[in-house]
């Protein structure tokens, strides 16, 4: 959860990325590092298109890819892949972590309080700034990964 906080591009939400879920349900192990990134960009891209749907959040973690391809279709007749809603959904969070570069909010504030690193949770939970440095690190390589991909892809604007 300290990734989605440290990389919300609207301060440390927990309602884009939801993470929290998949520690809590066990889908991802809390303690793991590596390779988490992709998970939050998974849980991230579903709640930003369900958001841009302007659907209930209560739901939108039962939501996964092929629903979410079939409410496009209902809503608006067009036809989205998988690879297709992943790549509008990076371009809409890619967007706004872009506007809120302009405006000065830039990379160096992608992290925690200092208390995080600090103190554990009660149930022991802890977090180091070098593993939220990795898993920032690994998220950002996925997104600009994905980034090019938009680029390369023919997607409708």
């Amino acid at each position: 959860m300290g990734l989605s906080y440290a990389t919300a591009a609207r301060g440390a939400c927990h309602l884009r990325g939801t993470f929290y879920k998949a520690e809590l349900t066990g889908e991802v192990d809390p303690a793991e590092i590596s390779g988490k990134a992709v998970y939050h960009i998974d849980y991230e891209d579903r709640a930003a298109l369900f958001d841009s749907l302007i659907l209930c959040r209560f739901f939108r973690d039962f939501y996964l890819w092929d629903e979410i391809a079939d409410l496009v279709r209902g809503s608006t007749g067009l036809e989205f892949n998988k690879t297709e809603l992943e790549i509008l959904a990076n371009r809409i969070t890619q967007q706004t972590r872009e506007y809120n570069r302009r405006e000065g909010l830039g990379p160096e504030l992608d992290t925690l309080p200092r208390r995080f690193f600090k103190e554990a949770t009660e149930e022991g939970a802890a977090l180091t700034e070098d593993e939220l440095r990795m898993m920032i690190y690994e998220y950002n390589l996925i997104r600009e990964e994905r980034e090019e991909r938009n680029e390369k892809a023919a997607v409708v604007d």
